[in-house]
């Protein structure tokens, strides 16, 4: 019995070892956009434009904001490491580290896209081979090899870009540290958050880098935040004393619960990328910066 005990003992481990790692490898690894918004908040901050006509190319200053320089449409194929700071005021004249330091206390990944096509406004130095680099911020929380790994569920999208260097340029500061200059002219930054993304061929858009109202606000549905969805309305409890309210006819126009005018209420549901892509594309035309003049 007691030279059975260490062999029983081994094989309980063996199987609770395997049911562990079976459990590890079937559970669900979360998509690359949500890797790379892992830990962001919702902004509580002013914005500086009021719609996604005010970022298409060509689209006058809205105060204090300017619009892209370039609209395109391509998908994520591969992530890189860019550029990484001793301080998380990086762009105020922080020391340049190593990417993979341990000094590192900021991160800007780069992503590498695929262009299919410009669709309005022009790209500027960094675009070669068909492809730009996007800069975004890598999150503390993940590491650049889990999100490489997750890069094929990025998908494709509508992109508002600016190359940083001409960025900067544009906005009177200029990129004099010649590193950083060299990095600046070889990124695109991405313009208003304005990278929206189909992750599946026909899926509704998402906008990664906006939080979840501020994208319901630009695309013009009505947001319903994860606790809203997890939460269902409670059924009324009706009696004599507090019958349910049954319509019996239509409501009026200054119903409450029915828009002025008898519109229909908003979606909850973002855009497809094709419905988006015409509503950007028709502002371009606007502008008269589409770079198809035979899709206005």
């Amino acid at each position: 019995m007691k030279k059975r005990l260490p062999l029983v003992l081994t094989l309980v481990a063996a199987v609770a070892t395997g049911t562990f790692a079976g459990a590890f490898l079937n559970s669900p690894q979360p998509s690359f956009w949500a890797q790379l918004r892992y830990g962001a908040s919702v902004s509580d901050g002013e914005y500086l434009f009021d719609s996604v006509a005010d970022i298409v190319p060509g689209a006058p200053d809205s105060g204090a904001f300017k619009a892209a320089g370039a609209l395109v449409q391509g998908a994520v194929v591969d992530i890189e490491p860019g550029i990484a700071y001793a301080s998380d005021d990086g762009e105020s004249g922080s020391r340049v580290v190593a990417y993979d330091s341990e000094e590192a206390a900021m991160r800007y990944a780069s992503l590498v896209v695929r262009v299919d096509k410009v669709l309005a406004g022009r790209l500027g130095q960094g675009y070669a081979d068909g492809r730009i680099r996007i800069r975004v911020e890598q999150p503390a929380t993940t590491t650049l090899a889990e999100l490489k790994e997750s890069v094929g569920s990025a998908g494709t999208g509508l992109m508002f870009v600016h190359n940083l260097a001409e960025r900067q340029q544009l906005l009177g500061r200029p990129v004099t540290d010649p590193a950083q200059l060299a990095y600046a002219r070889s990124v695109h930054t991405p313009i208003g958050e304005g990278l929206f993304v189909e992750e599946s061929a026909g899926s509704p858009v998402v906008a990664p880098l906006m939080d979840g109202q501020r994208a319901a606000q630009l695309l013009g549905y009505t947001f319903v935040s994860e606790d809203d969805e997890a939460e269902p309305s409670p059924t009324p409890a009706c009696d004599d004393l507090d019958p349910c309210y049954t319509p019996t006819g239509k409501p009026s126009a200054t119903a409450t619960s029915v828009p002025v005018g008898g519109a229909e209420p908003a979606s909850t549901t973002p855009p497809s990328l094709t419905a988006l892509r015409s509503t950007l594309v028709a502002a371009a035309c606007a502008e008269g910066t589409a770079a198809d003049s035979s899709s206005c």
